[in-house]
């Protein structure tokens, strides 16, 4: 009977160790690591749309819409912490889908947060000369791009080099290094909250194609007017994007600034785009009106006589025009 109760005994344990691994294999399967190891074929550490079994998922998880999911994504998805994540409140999917532009997101929904010409426009007194905006707000992009699309900010020509300065007091939230990957480039993106601003919003920043990587770090506290880096022309052309040759094309020097505004203070940073909770797109020239409403809808709405809106700015030689000012142009200004 010894021998008998001895195999009994082997084989119960074997079958518990069995089970055992099979239950601690269930519930890694259930994890960002356990999908990732058990999904991705290719093992290049991430999921493409074809590995990624549940498919009415995948836009709302790819937070960056760059068609892939990786680790932080996946761990949002299974609830796990993220290693320096801002917010651990989602954005909703219309935040996601107007801010995130990515080729598979709905138009309309740009236009719904905001993205829709104002006629804005700005001035500044007689004899003093600023760099002017050459692409407006919200311009129709559509010829260029591979479906419906809108300039989503204000471009600003400048030479190389030329020094980009923080609009307001505010921190620096997110830097990213995207020059060969992303047609944004190089980008820095300051949080403006309320006592800062004035306004009852936080309020978000964005400067764009920098020369080289500013020596900025997240966290960072910025004056008005502090030097955030150089003007460039970093980012990737739409020929590139596409696959097709550039034929020694390459885009001009300047720097592409919009601005972003929100109730809540949280925001989500996908790793290559910070999305506002409840966030919605501004006319960087309505900033600067210095009073509510900012919302494009209200502003497109203003009689003509009322488009033209005055610049506070900073001089060359460091002067604030006027003295007071909360809130300056992203550029030195000079005596014409």
């Amino acid at each position: 009977m010894k021998p008998l109760y001895a195999k009994t005994k082997y084989w119960i344990t074997a079958l518990l160790v069995i089970t055992l691994i099979a239950f601690s294999q269930a519930l890694f399967a259930k994890s960002a690591a356990g999908a990732l190891n058990k999904m991705d074929r290719n093992g290049d550490n991430r999921l493409s749309y074809e590995e990624w079994r549940k498919k009415r998922l995948f836009k709302r998880i790819d937070f960056n819409g760059d068609n892939f999911l990786d680790i932080s994504e996946l761990k949002r998805f299974f609830g796990e912490p993220v290693e320096g994540m801002a917010s651990r409140v989602l954005p909703d999917n219309k935040t996601i889908s107007a801010i995130r532009r990515s080729k598979f997101d709905d138009p309309q929904d740009l236009k719904d947060r905001g993205l829709i010409p104002t006629g804005l426009f700005p001035v500044w007194p007689d004899g003093i000369a600023c760099r002017g905006i050459d692409e407006t707000y919200a311009m129709d992009y559509s010829h260029k791009r591979p479906k419906e699309a809108y300039h989503g900010g204000i471009d600003l020509p400048a030479p190389f080099g030329t020094p980009i300065l923080a609009i307001m007091d505010g921190e620096v939230v997110a830097i990213y290094d995207a020059a060969s990957t992303n047609p944004r480039g190089i980008e820095v993106v300051l949080r403006h909250t309320p006592e800062q601003s004035g306004l009852p919003l936080y309020i978000y920043s964005r400067y764009t194609h920098f020369d080289t990587l500013p020596g900025l770090t997240i966290g960072q506290s910025l004056r008005m007017g502090d030097i955030l880096g150089e003007t460039g022309n970093s980012g990737l052309l739409g020929c590139e994007l596409k696959g097709k040759p550039c034929r020694g094309r390459s885009r001009r020097s300047a720097l592409h600034f919009d601005t972003l505004y929100s109730t809540r203070s949280e925001y989500y940073d996908t790793g290559s785009v910070l999305i506002p909770v409840d966030g919605y797109w501004m006319d960087p020239t309505a900033l600067y009106r210095n009073s509510m409403p900012v919302d494009s809808e209200s502003m497109k709405a203003l009689p003509e006589n009322r488009k033209a809106v005055s610049i506070a700015f900073k001089l060359i030689d460091g002067e604030i025009y006027p003295a007071d000012a909360k809130l300056i142009w992203p550029y030195a200004c000079w005596h014409d």
